[in-house]
């Protein structure tokens, strides 16, 4: 009785000990996670910031014709270019959350764009030039939208669990989540995107999740 005893208390603490282990693994996580997705709201506000600051002095300084083009222009490559930024973010504790944070930066950062071009047409002081350029872009945005979304799932049905695009006029980047990238893999996206767009090769970059 003694020794079935002593093995029960033993069996008890271990139990004990796993659970206790669990939740603080559990607590330890969700902590990691907040603090991930903290980092990328901040960063995000940052650069919405920046872009708001770029169309106040566009407007301010009241430009007409070619300059506002050029203007608007600007704001897109802004725009791209913190996109591009947040790929390398390496701050995501999982992958599944890297994907889901680098897409809500990604649409937020296009939506304040978005915003901003609608700004530019409202403007009773915008010219019909500058007008139809930014109707355009808004176009435009969608459009790469709705092919990184195809991409994307063209992509999955070669056998990868997610994958991240990013089109830009003359390039795009492609982030799938394995390990390590061989060969086969990049051939295969590869062939994806030259059937499917008229991005030169040389402008597509193939990487693994960072």
């Amino acid at each position: 009785m003694i020794v079935i005893k002593r093995k029960t208390l033993l069996i008890t603490s271990l139990v004990f000990l796993l659970v206790v282990v669990g939740y603080v693994n559990h607590e330890l996580n969700k902590q990691s996670l907040l603090s991930t997705s903290g980092d990328y709201e901040r960063y995000e506000e940052n650069e919405i910031s920046r872009l708001n600051d770029n169309l106040v002095k566009t407007n301010s300084e009241n430009l007409t014709g070619r300059g506002e083009i050029n203007d608007i222009t600007k704001l897109t490559e802004d725009t791209n270019n913190s996109i591009e930024e947040t790929i390398n973010i390496q701050k995501s504790e999982t992958t599944y959350n890297y994907f889901i944070e680098y897409r809500l930066s990604r649409d937020r950062l296009r939506g304040s764009l978005i915003e901003r071009l609608n700004d530019i047409i409202d403007n009773e002081k915008t010219t019909q030039e500058v007008r139809t350029s930014a109707q355009k872009e808004i176009l435009r945005i969608g459009k790469i939208e709705e092919n990184e979304l195809y991409l994307e799932g063209l992509i999955k049905g070669k056998g990868f669990e997610d994958v991240l695009v990013f089109l830009k006029e003359d390039s795009a980047r492609v982030i799938v989540d394995v390990k390590q990238l061989n060969e086969q893999d990049v051939m295969k996206i590869l062939e994806i995107l030259k059937n499917e767009t008229d991005i030169d090769t040389k402008n597509i970059k193939i990487m693994e999740r960072l």
